[in-house]
This record gives C-alpha cells, structure tokens and sequence, in this order.
C-alpha cells in the first residue's frame, strides 16, 4: 500500500475544507499510476496504513510467474493449496505484539499478504503466505514469489528458529527482490520464515522480539472460509475484466474506528502465466468520503485563479470527477469524492480496454451503499 496516498486523502478527509488542487488530486493520480501500484502490491516493507479515508488500489503487472519452483517440503501433513482465491481470505492473524488500529489483506491467485498497524509508524506487522510451490530452500537462501506478479523475496537464511506449529522454520534476511523489509539499514531486524504446509512457506516480519515473530507465526489460522464483503456489485461486464485477479479490503482494528475499503483487480481469463494482464479494470469503494476537490487554472499571463469547482459530470445520480490525461496510454481514470456515502475510484488500463470508466459506472456498476449489512460476497456476476 502507498501510504503516502492514504495520509494524503485521510488529512483531506479531516481537513474543514480542501485545499485548491488541480482535477487530477495527488493522491488520486498516484492511485492511478500502474507502475507504482505494482511495487505496492508486493510492499513487504513500508509501514502498513497508519490511518485511512481511502485505499490505494492494487494492481500487479502480472498475477503469475512462469511457473512455480519445487521446493523443499516437509514429508506427511497436509498440502498447501496450490492457488489462493482472493476473494476468501485463506489465513488470518490472531495475535499481534500491539493493538492494531488497521487490519486488512491482499489476495491474490498465488499469494496472500496479511498486513495489521497501529497509530503509531513503528507498530506493524506484514504475514505472506505463498501457495504450494512458489518458494525455493537452496543452501543458505530462500528465495519466493515472483518478479511478474510483484511479490519476488530473496532472503539469507541465518540459521533455524523453532518450529512453527510444528513446521520448520528459519531466521533469515532480507537480500533483494521486491518486497522490501518493514526497517532497512544496517543490523535489519531478522524475518521468520516457516513452511505452513507441505510445498507452502509464510514469510513474517514485525516490530518487536524475535519472540513476537514467532508468537504472531503462531497466532497464524489456515483454512479460513469467510469470504470478503464489498460495498459494489458489477454486473454484465465484457469477457475481458470477468477474471477476478486480486482483491484486497482494509477495515478497523478490534475496538478501533476507521473506514472500510475494498479493492477489486480484474482482467482476461486469457492471462497466462507469466505475462501481464491486457486490459484491466478497477474498482475501489470506501465507507471514507471526500470533499469535492477545488481547482485553479492559470492565464498565459500566468495569473492563477481563486479556487473553485473542478470539471465534472453526473453518472447514475453521482457526480464524479475524471482525472486529467494519464502520461500512461490506455490509461483513464474517475472518481467520485461521495457517492451515497463512499468514495468510489475507477480505473481502466489497456490500450483495447473494452468500456471507459464512465461506461463501467453508468450500465455495469452498482454502488450499495456505506452500511455493511446490505454489502455483497459476489461483487461480480455475468
């Protein structure tokens, strides 16, 4: 996650009235950004949410690698699952060395990043588990994931820890890849890393103790069935965005307050291993809305205008705000600061992307509202 994208829109939030900001808002844009969303997708290292308003949606440049490695596994037991669905959640976290003021969850198809912060930036704590053959135990390296989907690690292994209900585990370093640790320097803290099932490892780092790894490695629960909940509901989408790539919610911690968000990826059911998706298409929704953002423009004498309405349009009943042209081509972009009570954001990528998206959101999609209850577990059907 960016954030630097989340503190901005949180503020924003907060703030008794927005700030002058050109159509395409900072936070916005980056949101919008493929490039970046990629190292976020796999960001095994920057601090987690401190607080949100707004998620930062997740896309990966490519969801597969060219094939899993075999790893080292350990003999009897059950076998890890050989694909995740991002739309359950397989594992959770029950213990954390703080009480976390944001929890939420990445998934997708060979992945699963499990992610908890507090209010303060040196509490956070990052769990990701890889599906049955995605990890590699060789000598004194352990190396995960791939470069494709954004979520490639390449840890040292120091030397072993205690076994992780019952499952080998290791100290090891972070050595490179894309998933950067939580604190980078010198004497970077250790990161535990166990094989959860057979053919399946978890890679774990946290503020704290080794200790505290090993009791959150623990703390760990699999085969988790509830499925996420999304406050949108597509309908008749083009073949094109019917595969569900990832998906990713972030909710308030146990007794804390904060808004809810759910990102949705989707793309071909063509994509193959080890390349990009084609076209892709987006979807955020958030329990935090946004002021309507303001705008100035600038005279060829170069004097700058008071602030006022951006451009925008009326899409189903809301009014929504596109964002300026992308340098990226293919790429567009729309958000809604309150639609009903949720921020909406929307983007399409590809230069063959079937629907804009204002089409997406005039004929396929159906906001439900920010009241949890009236929420879907299907949010895409035919």
């Amino acid at each position: 996650m960016r954030e630097s994208d989340l503190r901005v829109l949180f503020k924003r939030q907060a703030a008794i009235e927005l700030p002058a900001a050109p159509i395409s808002i900072p936070a916005a844009r980056r949101i919008g950004r493929a490039r970046l969303l990629r190292r976020r997708a796999g960001a095994f290292g920057s601090p987690v949410l401190a607080a949100i308003a707004v998620v930062a949606v997740v896309l990966v440049t490519g969801l597969f690698a060219a094939g899993p490695r075999q790893p080292t596994t350990t003999a009897g037991g059950p076998a890890a699952p050989k694909l995740f669905n991002p739309l359950v959640p397989y594992a959770s976290v029950t213990w954390y060395p703080y009480r976390p003021s944001l929890v939420g969850s990445l998934g997708w198809h060979t992945g699963l990043l499990l992610r908890a912060s507090s209010r303060s930036p040196a509490e956070s704590t990052k769990v990701v588990l890889y599906a049955a053959g995605w990890c590699t135990l060789q000598s004194a390296s352990l190396a995960c994931g791939s470069t494709p989907s954004g979520t490639r690690v390449d840890l040292t292994v120091s030397g072993r820890a205690p076994d992780v209900q019952g499952q080998a585990a290791y100290w090891t370093r972070y050595a490179g890849g894309d998933l950067a640790p939580l604190r980078q320097g010198p004497g970077n803290p250790e990161i535990l890393a166990f094989q959860y099932a057979r053919g399946g490892w978890a890679v774990v780092e946290s503020t704290g103790t080794p200790a505290d790894l090993l009791r959150v490695a623990a703390s760990v629960r699999y085969g988790q069935t509830s499925p996420l909940r999304f406050p949108f509901r597509l309908t008749g989408l083009p073949e094109a965005w019917s595969k569900v790539l990832s998906a990713e919610f972030t909710q308030a911690g146990p007794g804390a307050q904060a808004p809810t968000a759910n990102v949705l990826l989707l793309g071909s059911p063509a994509t193959r291993p080890g390349t990009a998706p084609h076209n892709t298409l987006t979807v955020l929704a958030s329990t935090g809305t946004l002021r309507p953002p303001t705008c100035q423009t600038k005279s060829s004498t170069g004097q700058v205008s008071p602030p006022g309405p951006c451009p925008s349009k009326v899409i189903n009943g809301y009014r929504v705000f596109p964002s300026s042209p992308s340098s990226h081509p293919g790429e567009q972009t729309l958000f809604a600061a309150d639609a009903d009570g949720l921020y909406l954001y929307e983007q399409t990528t590809g230069p063959d992307a079937p629907l804009s998206p204002a089409g997406v959101l005039a004929h396929h999609l159906q906001l439900l509202g920010p009241d949890p209850a009236d929420w879907t577990t299907v949010p895409v059907s035919p």
